[in-house]
């Protein structure tokens, strides 16, 4: 949870929020021992290390916080070119993760973390390459210099490369036969058709996985971390002029390069209902998409709430014409997702008995546009405040946790139904996927049976 509220921050700082930061640099002397004024506890600020690298502040000084997390975020456009091998970024990863570095072999360099109680994650998405590392402050200085090496240094051991390949490979093999997964690729590819992109977020062909070789490892590595572009944020029990210093460290010795521009991809959604035959699945997953505009534009945090209420489980509109009416097993949720930074959607998505299942995905898209054009927000403020306590709890290291709770405690149901009103898109834009054992009840669906078929509906 920490780490997924971590990235949404980062995420929406990258999509333009700094506007409502409050923009003081200054770096202005503190006493040794770092007392913390009150006013500015949990106050996001934007700040300048010593060496010039812009960054998002937000001090936690409060009795038991005692945890520093540096998220950076390093564009990356590999995921949209034809002649580059998708998987590299993901081997790429991993290895600068868990390789260790030219002083200290990988065995060691997870002991390091683990005895200091520290860790860290790398997640390549179609845009950036998300970087976290997470310390206590009294091993900063240790953890920041490891962290530095790692970067600068990569040790791409074909050897631990090839443990690594194994052990994506056998995920991938084993997510693909999976029927959700199979409904995902198939929306992905119905949406991004058969594009760099989709090859990136699918990975369909295992094969490339293999294709992976030290000198893609090292052309990526080259292109994607340097000191240009980058969004930074630092959170925790740290002092600005530390944290200046620890981003200052982290960076050192990093080319200064052109800045990765993603090319401007508009992935339209086209109105269909498309079933996927799969003989040997136990039930049938549904996915309903529709297309939402960038987070750019705001409304992440009042879409999310939305689309909560809409599928929560016991009282949500979607539960109680499910389960009540049709008395359907009942595991569907509701929210979106990026292909990349401008192309957001959003879903419903669930398992179902195969026999209920066609007349599940037919109900579905009506029963939210009688929710869109009309919502109930009786429950709307037990969920907000639940959001809201979740985030308190969830969220003590990361720099959205005081942004979201007062963005939240400002939202009123009008605001929601205005958003849903203008911004979700009505139930004839959207696309219907599934994937399951019988075709029966999908007569008015194109009915395939592999996703390379997809083209002929």
């Amino acid at each position: 949870m920490i780490r997924y509220f971590l990235i949404f921050a980062t995420s929406m700082l990258l999509s333009c929020q700094e506007d409502d930061l409050n923009a003081d640099a200054s770096d202005e002397p503190r006493p040794a021992e770092f007392k913390m004024l009150p006013e500015e506890n949990r106050s996001v600020i934007l700040a300048t290390t010593p060496l010039g690298h812009t960054f998002h502040f937000m001090p936690i000084y409060e009795p038991g916080v005692t945890d520093i997390t540096i998220t950076i975020a390093w564009p990356s456009n590999w995921a949209y070119e034809a002649s580059r091998n998708p998987a590299v970024p993901y081997i790429g990863t991993e290895t600068l993760l868990s390789g260790g570095t030219e002083d200290i072999s990988p065995k060691e360099l997870n002991e390091f973390l683990s005895d200091r109680n520290s860790g860290g994650s790398l997640i390549p998405t179609a845009d950036y390459v998300y970087g976290e590392i997470n310390f206590p402050k009294e091993y900063r200085e240790d953890v920041i210099k490891l962290a530095a090496d790692a970067l600068r240094r990569p040790q791409f051991d074909p050897r631990w490369i090839h443990r690594i390949k194994g052990s994506i490979r056998q995920n991938i093999q084993s997510a693909h036969l999976k029927t959700e997964t199979k409904m995902w690729n198939l929306a992905r590819k119905a949406n991004l058709g058969d594009s760099p992109l989709y090859h990136f977020l699918t990975l369909p062909d295992p094969r490339v996985i293999g294709e992976v070789s030290v000198d893609m490892l090292r052309q990526w590595h080259k292109q994607t971390f340097t000191q240009s572009g980058l969004t930074i944020v630092v959170t925790g029990a740290i002092s600005r002029q530390d944290a200046g210093r620890s981003v200052d460290t982290l960076l050192s010795d990093l080319p200064k390069g052109p800045v990765s521009q993603p090319p401007d991809i508009n992935a339209k959604i086209k109105p269909q209902t498309v079933f996927l035959h799969v003989p040997e699945a136990e039930k049938t997953t549904i996915g309903i998409l529709g297309r939402l505009p960038p987070t750019s534009q705001g409304n992440g945090l009042t879409d999310r709430l939305a689309l909560s209420h809409f599928s929560q489980s016991g009282s949500g509109p979607l539960f109680s014409a499910l389960r009540t009416e049709q008395r359907a097993s009942y595991s569907f949720q509701a929210g979106f997702f990026d292909y990349n930074l401008k192309n957001r959607r959003l879903f419903i998505t669930g398992a179902v008995a195969a026999e209920q299942a066609a007349d599940v995905a037919a109900d579905i898209p009506e029963i939210y546009e009688e929710y869109r054009l009309d919502p109930n927000f009786e429950t709307l403020a037990d969920l907000r405040n639940g959001t809201v306590n979740q985030t308190q709890k969830n969220v003590t290291y990361v720099n959205i946790a005081a942004q979201t709770i007062l963005e939240l405690a400002k939202l009123h149901s009008q605001d929601l139904k205005s958003t849903m009103k203008t911004v979700f898109p009505p139930k004839s834009e959207l696309a219907v996927f599934a994937a399951g054992p019988s075709k029966k009840g999908w007569s008015d669906a194109c009915v395939i049976s592999k996703i390379e078929a997809l083209d002929d509906c």
